[in-house]
């Protein structure tokens, strides 16, 4: 554990060209990337958030209809939605939207019984170095009363 204290983004010590997100990436996008890097073109890598990623499936929105606390509406899409597929909200694995709305959210994740620690920790669990993930993470989810 405390080396996670002190990991960073690998784009700290090394300059990166793209970055997969995921845990694990997913396959498409790495052959998506792959491809588009072969052929000289910008990878097409979606850039919205997992509830788009829901919609499509048809999945139904767990935080309305079974009051499931998630991370989607804040998490970058690529998964296909699998964990709201199996009626579990998001885990936020692929990390943060460009703009993700953490202080819209906290509020929501509060009225379905989330403490602070428990946002805390959903917000440090995959992505704790993220930009967008770190306001919300660290104790600070405290302070977004």
């Amino acid at each position: 554990m405390q080396t996670l204290a002190t990991s960073t983004p690998v784009a700290d010590h090394v300059p990166v060209d793209f970055e997969l997100r995921g845990c694990p990436i997913d396959k498409r996008q790495l052959v998506e990337l792959i491809s588009a890097l072969l052929a000289g073109r910008k990878p097409r890598i979606a850039a919205h958030s997992v509830c788009y990623e829901c919609k499509r499936r048809g999945n139904t929105c767990v935080m309305v209809a079974h009051g499931t606390p998630c991370l989607g509406p804040v998490t970058q899409a690529g998964c296909g939605a699998i964990c709201p597929a199996y009626n579990r909200g998001c885990y936020g694995c692929f990390g943060p939207v460009a703009e993700p709305n953490t202080a819209s959210l906290i509020p929501q994740l509060r009225l379905l019984g989330m403490t602070d620690d428990g946002i805390d920790r959903v917000f440090s669990t995959f992505n704790v170095a993220a930009p967008g993930f770190a306001p919300a993470s660290r104790g600070q989810a405290a302070d977004r009363r």
